[in-house]
C-alpha cells in the first residue's frame, strides 16, 4: 500500500508542478498589463480642434496611443504646469524615437476658449500640432467626455468687470488620461505634477 501511494504520489506531483508553474506565469503576465479603467470606444461626441475642423471623439483617434489632458486658457495654476508637462512628455518620447504618440487637450471652458483662443494658447508656447490637437465643443459634449473620465470642474469666484464682461476661474480636477488604440483609458495621472517615468513605461507596454 505504500509503495502504491508512493507512485500515487510521483505521479501527481509533475501535475502540481505544471499547475504551479501556469498560475505563477498567469499572474506575473496579468501584473504586467495595464487595466482598462473605461472604455470610451462607444462614444461619438464632435468637437472643434484649433483650426475650427470638425473631429469626431474618440473614434478619430483609433489606431493611436493617445495622452489627452484637460485645461482651460484662463487657468493660472494648474493648466500652464499641465500643457508645459505635456510638452515635455512630446519631446522626451521623440527621444525614444516614439513620436507616433498622438496629443489631445480638451477645454472645459468652451464658451471662452473658442477654436482661434486655443490655437493663440498654444502657438505662444510653441505648440506644433503635428500629433497635437486642442478641442472645444459644446457644454453637453464636454460634460459627457469629462464626466465619463471622472474629471469634474465648476466655476467659481466670478466677477464682473467695469464693462459688464464676466469673468471667473474654474476650480477642477488635475488629471491627464493615456488612452489605447482601441479607446480605453489604460492611465490616470496628474497632469501638473506629472510623472514622467510612469506614463512613459505605461506607453511602451501598449506599443
Amino acid at each position: 500500500m505504500e509503495l502504491n501511494l508512493s507512485r500515487a504520489r510521483h505521479a501527481i506531483s509533475p501535475m502540481r508542478t505544471l499547475s504551479y508553474l501556469f498560475i505563477t506565469s498567469v499572474f506575473f503576465i496579468g501584473c504586467n498589463r495595464l487595466p482598462v479603467l473605461t472604455n470610451l470606444g462607444g462614444m461619438n461626441y464632435t468637437f472643434l480642434n484649433q483650426d475650427s475642423s470638425a473631429v469626431s471623439f474618440p473614434s478619430a483617434y483609433r489606431g493611436k496611443i493617445v495622452v489627452m489632458s484637460f485645461i482651460y486658457t484662463h487657468c493660472p495654476d494648474m493648466c500652464p504646469l499641465t500643457t508645459n508637462n505635456m510638452q515635455h512628455l512630446q519631446d522626451s518620447l521623440a527621444s525614444r524615437k516614439m513620436s507616433g504618440v498622438q496629443f489631445v487637450t480638451m477645454t472645459f471652458d468652451p464658451h471662452r476658449d473658442t477654436p482661434a483662443v486655443l490655437k493663440e494658447y498654444a502657438e505662444i508656447r510653441g505648440i506644433s500640432f503635428a500629433h497635437w490637437d486642442f478641442l472645444s465643443g459644446s457644454d453637453a459634449n464636454t460634460d459627457s467626455v469629462t464626466y465619463a473620465v471622472d474629471v469634474r470642474y465648476f466655476p467659481n469666484d466670478s466677477t464682473y468687470s467695469k464693462d459688464g464682461k464676466l469673468s471667473y476661474y474654474i476650480t477642477h480636477t488635475d488629471k491627464c488620461i493615456l488612452i489605447d488604440r482601441e479607446g480605453r483609458v489604460r492611465g490616470e495621472y496628474s497632469g501638473s505634477q506629472l510623472d514622467f517615468r510612469s506614463i512613459i513605461k505605461n506607453i511602451e507596454e501598449l506599443e
